[in-house]
C-alpha cells in the first residue's frame, strides 16, 4: 500500500474551503468503492452459488481459478480514494454547496401600552 501525497494548495485552488473539498472527495471515493463492490459481487455470484449448492461433494471444496483471477484483478486496481483525488484534479467531477436555509425572523407585535386618553 503506497502513500501518495496530495498538494493541499492545489486542492484549495478551486474552492476556498479545504475541509469541504476533502469531504466531497471522500464522498466520491465511497461512491467509487460501492460501485466496485457491486461489480465484484456480481462477477462472483455464480461461484458463490456453486459453493452453496454443490452438484457433487468434490465441488463444495473446490477453489475456482476464475474466482481467484477476478479477486486478484480487483485487488490490483488503484484505491478508490486515489482515483477520487485524480478525478477531482482532472475536473471529472466537481461539487457545489447547498446554502443552508436562512432562519426566518419572526417579529412579535408588542402591545401599545399608551393610554388612549
Amino acid at each position: 500500500m503506497s502513500v501518495k501525497p496530495v498538494d493541499l494548495n492545489k486542492l484549495r485552488s478551486s474552492h476556498d474551503n479545504l475541509y469541504e473539498t476533502v469531504v466531497a472527495i471522500s464522498k466520491r471515493a465511497k461512491k467509487i468503492h460501492d460501485e466496485e463492490r457491486a461489480e465484484l459481487e456480481e462477477k462472483l455470484m455464480p461461484y458463490k452459488e456453486m459453493i452453496r449448492n454443490p452438484s457433487s461433494e468434490s465441488e463444495s471444496d473446490r477453489v475456482f481459478p476464475e474466482q481467484i483471477a477476478i479477486s486478484l484483478e480487483f485487488e490490483t486496481r488503484e484505491k478508490a480514494s486515489h482515483r477520487a483525488v485524480e478525478e477531482f484534479f482532472n475536473h471529472k467531477f466537481d461539487y457545489t454547496l447547498e446554502k443552508p436555509a436562512e432562519p426566518k425572523v419572526v417579529k412579535l407585535e408588542e402591545d401599545d401600552e399608551t393610554d388612549g386618553d
